[in-house]
């Protein structure tokens, strides 16, 4: 049963990591792209991750043993569901597990920033999802990045509500003011 087991894992990791370089691919094809071309391509990947979520979701509800990798890699479609990640590398080292990777990316926004190489917008954005992948990995945050996070949620809060977006919506149960949360824990 543990081979099996395994297998399961490594044939759903396998479907993630297809579907996240799918995301990656559209990005950097979107100006090849015409628009409905990209939003048609991007709605399918959408959906196929929905769909994988869903089978996430009955796979965990039924054996314990493989529980916690699956939550992680659900929680990460989830995210990419609902938008709060739109990153596809954060998106794929928050599925694998990857925390020192997902820390060498915070550092390499940071660095980009400062040369200009990246916007403020963008790189606190991707600063955001980097450090929510993190604290939902179980890695210990600064004081500064729980600061960070509450701001840029807060800020992410008012925004959406703007735009007429209600951040409480949820998807198949995933909360996404949960996901960006900071829990009394980590305060």
């Amino acid at each position: 049963m543990p081979d099996e087991n395994e297998m399961l894992r490594e044939n759903l990791e396998a479907q993630l990591e297809r579907l996240v370089q799918q995301l990656s691919d559209l990005e950097e094809c979107r100006s090849d792209m015409a628009d409905d071309e990209y939003n048609e391509s991007k709605e399918d990947t959408v959906e196929q991750l929905k769909e994988f979520n869903d089978r996430l979701s009955k796979i965990t509800a039924g054996d314990m043993t493989i529980h916690d990798n699956l939550s992680i890699m659900r929680l990460a479609t989830s995210a990419a569901i609902t938008k709060a990640f739109q990153t596809p590398s954060i998106i794929k080292m928050f599925a694998k597990n990857e925390p020192n990777a997902l820390k060498d990316k915070r550092n390499q926004i940071e660095r980009d920033m400062k040369l200009g190489k990246l916007s403020l917008e963008i790189g606190n954005r991707q600063k955001l999802e980097v450090l929510t992948a993190l604290r939902h990995l179980g890695c210990e945050l600064t004081v500064t990045d729980k600061m960070f996070i509450q701001e840029e949620t807060s800020k992410l809060q008012n925004s959406m509500a703007s735009n007429g977006f209600n951040i409480t919506d949820s998807l198949n149960g995933f909360d996404f003011n949960m996901f960006l949360k900071l829990d009394d824990t980590t305060t």
